[in-house]
């Protein structure tokens, strides 16, 4: 039996044997969600030629074409190349949510599972064909909350999912605390940190799963401040080593149309501030409101990893945005820009010329007279590594009533420069793109079709081609409710 499936099958289990008879209040809603799609590849292979049948000294050198090689003496000379060959791929997933009421007062079940059954071999974790997202039972009271199974929790700290327990007492109203603990699970995978996803694609990994261990405390003083504070453990399961230890604070305050929010993170191991940030947001004046934000950032990594020995730099940012609404006609105009600076990594030639700042600037309008409607977006950045600017440009009309239901053109239009490459590469295209909701039956059908051109400049050994994209997408909403 598949590891993954048993947190679920305990789940229905013990949600079975815990109802009674005779119970009303039954039901359970959800939906069920096809999502198919292709896309075209042109794949990169990996070509080699004996190092002393290429002329020239040192790491880096050129065959008789033109193409760059990397050299090792007398080993090879490696290179990748494109093999002008386009390679069609189709992932096709399936996924399942729901939640359901057992009938007991204040007792729930919820779960979310994805399957990828007929997707295409190419695809990333195609041979996975079961993945058990988050599945749980809950038994709620309006002083206290206790789950238990997978879940995943959201804090300043990020996304982490686990398998195991938590409880949450409010009985005094504007306070409320929490703890919680289970076996960990890597960090977008749903799957142990030892397990076959992690150990097959990381040279490194570690050969032991983790325990986490976390509370939490926040309060509510009406609509006016809000708060939350949250400490974070994890280790290996032989207890020899962590993995992490963290803790976040996040504040919220709504002083007279003004809106402040403060966020911070901070890493006990290497005692410093990953993230923290403060943004204010103004009430309309004329029309428009006004948001500015500073931030700094130092990439965190979980202790088991290499990288948090190369030391990551940080960067402080400042952003500024402004938003303007109409009363009169239904346009929105939205522009802002940010500057952002790099920490000295304190490595490398004192003369570098490498920048260690950047920038980036965005905009967007949006016009919807009657049922049609324009977005226009722009947006440019210029930092370290490379450049990137371009937009989007969608025309479309809703069908029906509301917006659930509409077709619309899209064109798009980029182009990308790289600090350590020669050359710029541009993508242009334009899509078809829809959906359309059949209330009655329950049901959404969402689909696109495009085609975008690569081109590349002062690149001579690339060729220029067009990529496809399309995607079919049907969901299903259930509800049923009342008996069993």
């Amino acid at each position: 039996m598949n590891v993954h499936r048993r947190p679920f099958l305990s789940l229905i289990a013990c949600a079975l044997l815990l109802l009674p008879g005779t119970v009303v209040g039954q039901g359970i809603r959800g939906d069920v969600t096809l999502n198919w799609g292709w896309l075209q590849l042109r794949p990169f292979v990996r070509d080699s030629v004996p190092e002393d049948g290429v002329s020239g000294p040192g790491l880096q050198r050129q065959l008789p074409d033109g193409t760059t090689v990397t050299c090792i003496d007398g080993d090879f000379c490696r290179w990748y190349e494109d093999n002008g060959t386009r390679q069609d791929i189709t992932p096709f997933t399936q996924d399942l949510r729901f939640a359901g009421w057992t009938g007991v007062q204040g007792l729930s079940f919820h779960g979310q599972m994805r399957t990828r059954l007929g997707s295409d071999d190419l695809w990333p974790r195609t041979e996975q064909k079961f993945d058990l997202m988050s599945g749980y039972l809950s038994f709620n009271r309006s002083a206290y909350q206790v789950k238990a199974g997978r879940m995943y929790r959201a804090s300043g700290l990020g996304y982490y999912n686990f398998d195991g327990a938590s409880a949450v007492w409010r009985g005094l109203g504007w306070l409320w605390l929490e703890a919680y603990g289970g076996w960990s699970l890597a960090r977008g995978v749903n799957a142990p940190r030892n397990g076959d996803l992690v150990t097959e694609s990381d040279l490194l990994a570690t050969d032991r799963r983790g325990l986490l261990f976390g509370g939490a405390v926040g309060f509510r003083g009406g609509k006016v401040f809000s708060g939350s504070a949250t400490y974070q453990r994890e280790i290996r399961t032989d207890r020899l080593a962590l993995y992490t230890e963290r803790a976040a604070v996040d504040l919220r305050a709504l002083v007279g149309g003004w809106a402040f929010d403060g966020a911070a993170a901070y890493d006990f191991a290497y005692d410093q501030v990953n993230d923290a940030r403060l943004r204010i947001t103004t009430p309309a004046l004329v029309g428009i409101k006004f948001a500015a934000q500073g931030r700094h950032y130092t990439p965190f990594f979980d202790y088991w990893t290499i990288w948090s020995a190369f030391s990551p730099v940080g960067f402080n940012e400042g952003r500024l945005s402004a938003t303007w609404t109409s009363r009169n006609i239904p346009l929105l105009v939205e522009a802002g820009g940010a500057y952002r600076e790099y920490e000295d990594a304190n490595t490398g030639p004192t003369n570098t010329t490498v920048k260690n700042d950047g920038w980036r600037g965005f905009g967007r309008v949006y016009w919807s007279p009657d049922r049609w409607y324009v977005d226009g977006r722009y947006r440019a950045e210029n930092g370290f590594g490379g450049a990137r600017y371009g937009g989007d440009l969608i025309l479309g009309r809703y069908v029906g009533k509301g917006s659930a239901s509409y077709v619309a053109l899209r064109g798009s239009a980029t182009e990308t420069l790289s600090e350590f490459r020669v050359g710029e590469r541009y993508v242009t295209g334009g899509a078809v793109e829809g959906a359309y909701d059949i209330s009655k039956a329950n049901l959404t059908l969402d689909a696109s079709l495009g085609f975008y051109r690569i081109e590349d400049k002062n690149r001579p050994l690339s060729q220029d081609w067009t990529e496809g994209r399309a995607t079919l997408g049907l969901r299903w909403r259930f509800n049923s409710g009342g008996t069993r």
